[in-house]
Parts: C-alpha cells; sequence; structure tokens
C-alpha cells in the first residue's frame, strides 16, 4: 500500500483499483505512509517529529477527520442506443473518499475503469481520495438492441483516519409515491444509487391531419331539382355538421359526374335546409347524397394512411434536428391552396379517451337540457388544458361531440351588494362579486394513479376533464374520442418534448416564379373567344385556380369557374373568354393536387416511445 489508500485493480469484488492519495499526510490529512523513503509498519504511521505511531491509537485520542460528499451528479438522459460515454462527479469536502461501482440489469456485467470495459466478474473502483473536493469518472457504454438499465452506486468510504459520509437524504417522490432515485440527494447510510437507462432507437413520424374536413357523410334531397344550383335536403338543421362549404356533392342516377362543390349553406337566408352548389344540376326527390369534405382521402393522414409521412430515427430523451420532407397528396378531383407557409404551431398531438357511464354534474349546474359540462374519462394522462374535441362529422369517429369544445377550468361568481359609506348624505348601495364554484379542467378525482413511466411521467389515470361547452348526454360510454393538443407549447406539456421548425418550404406538382402553387394541362382542341377550355385532365385544376398561358392576355386574369368531370377529359369553364391553340399548356395557378413540405425539425428530449406529430393543414391550406 505504497500509494494510498487503494492496492492494484482487479476483477474481484474485494480488490480495489488505485486511488488518488499521494501518501504525504498533509494535503489528503490522511497518515504518513512514507518518510524518507521508508513505509511505516502496517498499522503503524509516522508522526510529524518522525515517531511510530499505532493508527488505532491516533484514532482513539484525536477521533475521525470527518468528511461530507454533498452530490453526485451526471445527464440521466437516455444512453444512445449506439453507446456513448456519461461523465458522473462526485462533489464534497476536499479530501473525502469513495469507492464507485457500475452495473447492468441485475448484476449481469460491471464496468472495469481500469481497462474501460464491461465484464461478467464483479468489479469496484475502491477508496478513491478527491483532492480538490470534486472527482469525475468517465463511463463507456457500448451499443444495445435492447433496453438496458445500470445502476451506479457511490459508497462512502472511512481509510485510516477519514471518515466519509453523504450529506442528509432529501428524498424526492413520483406522483405514484414511489422515490425518485436520480432526483433525490444524499443518503442516509453510506451509498447513494442512481439509475441509467439505455433504450433501442424510437421512431419519430411527421403525419397530417384534417381534424374537421376528411369524413365523408350523407343526406338526401327534399324535392326534385331541374337544372338548377340550388337543393333542398332532408336533415341539414338536424346535424349541421355534416355539410360545409366546399364539399363536394355526389349522387347516383342523375347527373353524377357534374364536379359540384357546395359554395353556400342557407343561401338566402329563409331556408335552413338549403344548399347552392358550384354548378346547375338536375336531381330527382328524395335522391341519395355523399358529401366529401375537401381534405377527404388526403395522404397521409392519422391512421388512416402513413403514405408521403416523414419518419426519423432518435434515440429517446436525446435533442435532434433532422431534415425533413412530406408530401400531401389530395384526392383526385381536388386540389390544396396554400394560405400562409407552416409553422410549429400548426403541429398537433392526438390523444384518445373513453367518457364514462355518465357525466358529473358541477355544483349549481342547470342539468335541465341533460348536457354537461364535466366528465370523466379512463385516462388524464397527457392531458392539457386547451385540448380540443375532435370536430369531425363522423359520429362513430369523434362521438357525439359537440364542437368547438375544449378542455377549460370551470369557474363561477356571485354578486352580492353593500353599503357605499362613500356618500355622507344618503344610503347607497354596490354590487361586489366573489368567486362561487371553481373547478379544474383536469382532476384525478382521488383516483389513483395505475402507471407510471420510468421517468417518473405518469401514464395512466383515470380522472375528470370539464369543457368550456356543455355536452350531450348521448356522449356518455363513447370510446376512442380524439382530443388534440395544437402548438408546440401544447404538445410539450402533453408529453414533454420541445419541438420547432426551421427552414421551411412548400411547393407544389409545378412550382412557377410568379405563383404559390401551380399545376397545368393542355387543351384538346382550338379555342376561339370561349368561356369553355377542353383540356385532357381536370384532376388538378380547382375553382378559382387563375388560368396563365400564350393566349390569355389583360391585366387581370380569367379564373376557373367549374369543371366538368372530376377526372380526365373534360371541359374548364373560366370567368372571361380566352383564345387557345389546340395542344397549348395552360397553367392553373394557385393550387395543386401534390403538394411538398420541406424544412427542419428541432426537437429536444424524445419521449420514451414512438411518437407522431400531426401538421394541422386545415389551419394553413385549403382544399377545393
Amino acid at each position: 500500500m505504497a500509494n494510498g489508500y487503494g492496492g492494484s485493480s482487479g476483477s474481484s469484488r474485494s480488490s480495489r483499483s488505485s486511488g488518488s492519495y499521494s501518501g504525504t499526510g498533509e494535503l489528503n490529512e490522511g497518515f504518513l505512509k512514507i518518510k524518507d523513503g521508508v513505509e511505516a509498519p502496517d498499522g503503524f504511521h509516522y508522526m510529524p517529529n518522525g515517531k511510530l505511531m499505532s493508527d488505532a491509537d491516533h484514532i482513539a485520542v484525536h477521533g475521525y477527520v470527518e468528511k461530507q460528499i454533498n452530490g453526485v451528479t451526471m445527464d440521466y438522459s437516455d444512453i444512445s442506443s449506439k453507446g456513448g460515454t456519461k461523465t458522473i462527479t462526485v462533489v464534497g469536502d476536499r479530501g473525502f473518499v469513495f469507492s464507485v461501482e457500475i452495473y447492468e440489469g441485475d448484476m449481469v456485467s460491471y464496468y472495469n475503469f481500469k481497462t474501460k470495459t464491461w465484464t461478467s466478474n464483479d468489479y469496484k473502483h475502491s477508496m478513491i481520495q478527491s483532492v480538490g473536493g470534486s472527482t469525475t469518472l468517465n463511463v463507456v457504454f457500448p451499443s444495445q438492441a435492447s433496453l438496458k438499465t445500470f445502476t451506479v452506486n457511490v459508497y462512502a468510504e472511512t481509510a485510516e483516519n477519514i471518515k466519509t459520509t453523504h450529506k442528509p437524504l432529501v428524498e424526492v417522490r413520483n406522483a405514484d409515491g414511489s422515490v425518485n432515485l436520480n432526483k433525490s440527494t444524499g443518503s442516509n447510510s453510506y451509498c447513494v444509487k442512481k439509475v441509467l437507462y439505455q433504450d433501442v432507437v424510437k421512431n419519430l413520424y411527421l403525419s397530417a391531419l384534417a381534424p374537421e374536413s376528411y369524413w365523408a357523410t350523407t343526406d338526401s334531397t327534399d324535392g326534385a331539382v331541374s337544372s338548377s344550383n340550388r337543393i333542398v335536403l332532408d336533415d341539414l338543421p338536424a346535424t349541421p355538421r355534416h355539410v360545409k362549404v366546399g364539399d363536394k356533392l355526389t349522387c347516383t342516377g342523375v347527373a353524377s359526374s357534374v364536379h359540384a362543390l357546395v359554395t353556400k349553406i342557407n343561401p338566402d337566408g329563409d331556408n335552413a335546409n338549403e344548399i347552392e352548389i358550384s354548378v346547375t344540376d338536375t336531381i330527382g326527390d328524395g335522391v341519395a347524397m355523399t358529401f366529401t369534405p375537401p381534405f377527404n382521402g388526403m395522404t397521409p393522414h392519422y391512421t388512416d394512411s402513413t403514405t408521403g409521412r416523414a419518419a426519423f430515427e432518435v434515440d429517446s430523451s436525446s435533442s435532434s434536428s433532422f431534415p425533413f420532407s412530406m408530401t400531401i397528396t389530395a384526392l383526385a378531383g381536388r386540389a390544396f391552396v396554400l394560405k400562409r407557409k407552416p409553422t410549429a404551431e400548426d403541429l398537433c398531438i392526438v390523444k384518445t379517451v373513453t367518457f364514462g357511464a355518465s357525466a358529473l354534474a358541477i355544483e349549481g349546474e342547470d342539468t335541465s337540457s341533460s348536457t354537461y359540462y364535466r366528465w370523466p374519462v379512463d385516462n388524464i394522462a397527457g392531458l392539457v388544458g386547451g385540448m380540443f374535441l375532435d370536430p369531425s362529422r363522423k359520429t362513430s369517429v369523434a362521438g357525439n361531440t359537440t364542437v368547438p369544445a375544449f378542455i377549460t377550468n370551470y369557474n363561477t361568481t356571485k354578486t352580492f351588494q353593500r353599503i357605499n359609506n362613500d356618500n355622507r348624505y344618503y344610503t347607497d348601495f354596490e354590487d361586489y362579486t366573489v368567486p362561487d364554484v371553481s373547478v379544474n379542467g383536469i382532476d384525478s378525482y382521488n383516483n389513483p394513479i395505475t402507471t407510471i413511466d420510468r421517468n417518473g411521467r405518469i401514464t395512466a389515470q383515470a380522472g375528470n376533464i370539464v369543457f368550456n361547452v356543455k355536452q350531450a348526454d348521448a356522449l356518455k360510454s363513447d370510446s376512442n374520442v380524439k382530443l388534440v393538443a395544437q402548438g408546440a407549447k401544447a404538445i410539450e406539456s402533453s408529453i414533454g418534448m420541445s419541438v420547432n421548425l426551421s427552414n421551411v418550404t412548400v411547393t407544389g406538382t409545378t412550382q412557377e416564379t410568379d405563383a404559390l402553387l401551380s399545376t397545368s394541362a393542355t387543351t384538346t382542341s382550338a379555342v376561339s373567344g370561349s368561356t369553355t377550355i377542353p383540356v385532357n385532365e381536370v384532376s388538378r385544376v380547382v375553382a378559382g385556380a387563375t388560368l396563365r398561358g400564350i393566349g390569355i392576355r389583360g391585366t387581370t386574369k380569367p379564373i376557373v369557374v367549374s369543371k366538368s368531370v372530376a377526372s380526365g377529359a373534360g371541359n374548364i369553364i373560366a370567368s372571361s373568354a380566352v383564345t387557345l391553340e389546340d395542344g397549348a399548356t395552360v397553367n392553373f395557378d394557385g393550387a395543386s393536387n401534390v403538394i411538398t413540405i420541406e424544412g427542419t425539425i428541432n426537437i429536444k428530449n424524445m419521449p420514451i416511445v414512438d411518437t407522431t406529430l400531426y401538421f394541422n393543414v386545415e389551419r394553413f391550406l385549403t382544399c377545393l
């Protein structure tokens, strides 16, 4: 033991790796074991006057020199699946003595600090003296193909006349009451334990979602229509969500090939059942009609389609930046118009819940209409204030929701009167309000936490949620109802990951210098001073697009009014007459059937599960 407290490194628990003690007996306050090149006998040390003294007698007379370890710190984020290095820092009083061991799983393998490798033989890096009050150790982890758990034990040691202890335990507990070892500090024993995880790579996806304008609905005509663009429907007032401006109308039997879009609902303000469409048509009485929303059939979309989405492999807990490219395609015959470039505020995540068998009325709430603000759900984990209820038009998807509605706190007040003493000549009264009923928008309602993840985040807990709009009793027991957290702040509150976008560009099928989005078609015959333009393909042409090409002149360019069919060869009706040659290329600016969104996504703290972020396309796209 010629070099301080430790001997040589070894592969057994009883062996000790070399410490940093210099053996001077001065700086480190330990016994002086070597003087003038002569080592003291076992159990003895040199006194300042050069005499030998028993170690035991010295401690009996003078006691121990007390040292304290104040903290064990490291980066507790998950180790990369590809491996990497973690730095462990032990901080305390100048000259404290400690040992450390790190093992994987149920002591499957140990880290050998000498060889910097992992071995099945147990190993303890023993009797390290921190001369300056802080010691840093580096640990190298290999790549892994499955989830691994590593335990780090830091032991406070007594060596010669130096007795080291940990500072008193300050315990931090997870939401379910279990101890969070990594957030707790100190120890009431000689050991501080920390835990590290190394997980397999996770998947992050960028997809798209149209919450309101995706699912098609049906109705039927209430009376025949003869060469008119006005149609009266049977059920429109009863189910106002199921027909919207911009829907494509199709029906069987008569004029089914006409590409008709709903342009107005109750066009004259005198019949809530009436709609106006973009073309004239002839339809019989009682004919079944389908109303297809603008984003129906779009890819990618939620769980319906993954075609075109962007995918990344990300280490859990990591922070990264990735260039991305995702392609969004409209249904044949429809096209996108870009209102603005998307930002991180257009991203969202989706949680699904199952509603309880009955609502939970709030004190003083009027329930005479069988509508309620507060509802029990099967899981409040990841829910945050402001999440909005699925506005889908399809009941089997959205449930019996009343929208727009979002999660919020419920607060009411009471009004009282009191005497106003400011007036000296007569009695005056004034109104004042005080808080009455207050209910949190998200409340566990004393339900137990069912599960937490390894980082202590709650993953399952029943509770109640409150909406800003009362929901009908029909919502009870509805399952898999979507709640949407919109924007970067809501995403971080829900899943703990921050996200932003940079360098975003949006391009269409054909990109022109003077148009944000553009498509084109070729004339199939010459056009001379006519508003009817025959083209080879109309699927990428939409009402409202601006015509551009050789032969189209003037400061005010014509726009597309309608088209005869949804796809294939057909006629385009323009807002003003044009003259074009046979085989001429006509550009239709402002819309595209396919768009590509590119840019860079920057994330911090990737969740420990696969995660999908959705562009809420209704916020920045119009589909015609």
